[in-house]
């Protein structure tokens, strides 16, 4: 018996099937373990792009709901504006508007405003975020501006309040700054020359990361569809003064908004590819590196930004998106270069009635 223990074991081919079947268990363990990794930065992604949209569409749910009718700015001219939709010197849209302000009650500056009003020793604007400051009285009235951050490249959403309205104020200055810089050879310095000595960092409070876009569509007298204005019917318009409007006679607000944004995922799901070779502003095709993880032909977010302009896109292959829409959701059509990131993201829409229209 001790000779037949002794010469008892595996033999060479049995340690190798047992190997090989422990390699391929292995490599099934490994490609499920990365399967559920994947799985679960995708739920974390599309998590985090439903977050962001749903606070930006409430923060401005709640500022478009407020935004005044007759103008509350009394120290200067009649054309003063108080809502402003108009493009940025990157082609993109900035949203501007005086609202009401029914949180002042809750602030040191609205508490002594109503013992004494700017007597009491008031030195500097209402900016919105530090209120236990000694700061002038709102009234009751703020001006508000939506915008990318000033650089084209830019994907950050920011937000400023400012008050008291007046002749000079945020919306103003916003406009100046538009003025000044508008189509300029020098748009990658001159808004960054523009905001830095004005304390953008300190005044502009960051609502969300990664937003490709934020657009408004205005509803006016003429408008029939929610569709792009090229239809037969009468779409939306993308730019609005509120100034330009009272100077002719015409509705000073519009009707109702249809604000849309554009959020951009986190790997793995992330939409994002260089431009291979430069394009004009009447081009309809990205020559791009990669088509991954960018929109479905034919659905709701079948959009990409490059630079400051969105566009719509109708085919879709390895080599490149075709069939473009220049310009859309009130971005300005524009040659871009090779190198040039081309983005997507999730669309989301709302539609927001303001009340002091009806």
């Amino acid at each position: 018996m001790s000779r037949r223990s002794a010469n008892s074991g595996f033999t060479l081919i049995e340690l190798m099937v047992s190997v090989g079947i422990l390699l391929v268990l292995g490599m099934m363990l490994i490609g499920f373990l990365r399967g559920a990794v994947t799985i679960s930065r995708t739920g974390v992604s599309r998590g985090k792009v439903y977050e962001s949209s749903q606070v930006i569409m409430r923060l401005a749910a709640e500022d478009f709901s407020q935004v005044l009718g007759p103008s509350p700015r009394t120290d200067g001219p009649d054309n003063i504006q108080s809502f402003l939709v108009v493009q940025d010197p990157f082609g993109r849209e900035i949203i501007c508007f005086t609202r009401a302000f029914g949180e002042e009650p809750n602030s040191l500056a609205g508490y002594d405003s109503a013992r004494g009003g700017e007597k009491q020793g008031y030195a500097s604007n209402f900016e919105g975020w530090n209120v236990n400051d000694r700061v002038k009285s709102t009234g009751g009235n703020v001006e508000v501006c939506y915008m990318l951050e000033p650089t084209g490249a830019g994907a950050n959403l920011y937000r400023a309040v400012q008050s008291p309205p007046g002749d000079g104020g945020l919306i103003d200055e916003v406009g100046e700054w538009l003025i000044r810089h508008a189509n300029s050879p020098a748009d990658a310095v001159l808004p960054q020359m523009w905001w830095t000595p004005r304390r953008f960092d300190r005044r502009f409070n960051l609502v969300a990361e990664n937003v490709l876009g934020f657009c408004v569509e205005c509803w006016d007298e003429n408008t029939t569809t929610w569709q792009p204005r090229s239809t037969a019917e009468r779409g939306p318009r993308t730019m609005w003064s509120y100034s330009e409007q009272r100077s002719r006679g015409a509705i000073e607000l519009p009707y109702a908004l249809r604000l849309t944004i554009i959020i951009a995922a986190d790997p793995p799901i992330r939409a994002d590819a260089r431009l291979m070779t430069d394009i004009g502003r009447d081009d309809t095709y990205l020559s791009m590196e990669n088509t991954d993880n960018f929109p479905d032909v034919g659905t709701p977010n079948a959009y990409c930004r490059v630079d400051g302009e969105i566009m719509a896109f109708g085919t879709k292959g390895g080599g490149g998106l075709g069939s473009l829409v220049r310009g859309q959701y009130g971005t300005r059509a524009q040659g871009h270069l090779a190198g040039a990131r081309v983005r997507a993201g999730e669309a989301f829409s709302r539609i927001i009635h303001l009340p002091v229209t009806r």
